[in-house]
């Protein structure tokens, strides 16, 4: 018997189309049953810190860009980082 993926449910066959048949059975076998939310930002707070500290220069636009943040966003976080380190 041959299974296609348009014999699974919603959401399954659309995995199974970007991640294949094997992956979206360990998907479904660990969180069957969960409603799952993923996050619009796919880096950390604490991950974006520690890539701010670790560039000599910073070009914040292609930084945001990259890590799917603002512009607006990552400068107040670098200005916070540098504010912080002055007063250590």
């Amino acid at each position: 018997m041959s299974i296609d993926k348009s014999d699974f449910n919603g959401i399954y066959e659309e995995l199974i189309e970007l991640l294949g048949l094997e992956v979206t059975i360990k998907i479904y076998e660990y969180l069957k049953g969960q409603q799952v939310s993923f996050p619009m930002r796919l880096y950390s707070k604490a991950y974006v810190i520690k890539e701010l500290q670790n560039k000599s220069l910073i070009n914040s636009k292609e930084l945001a860009r990259k890590l799917g943040y603002t512009d607006n966003w990552i400068r107040k976080l670098f200005k916070e980082i540098e504010g912080s380190n002055s007063n250590v």
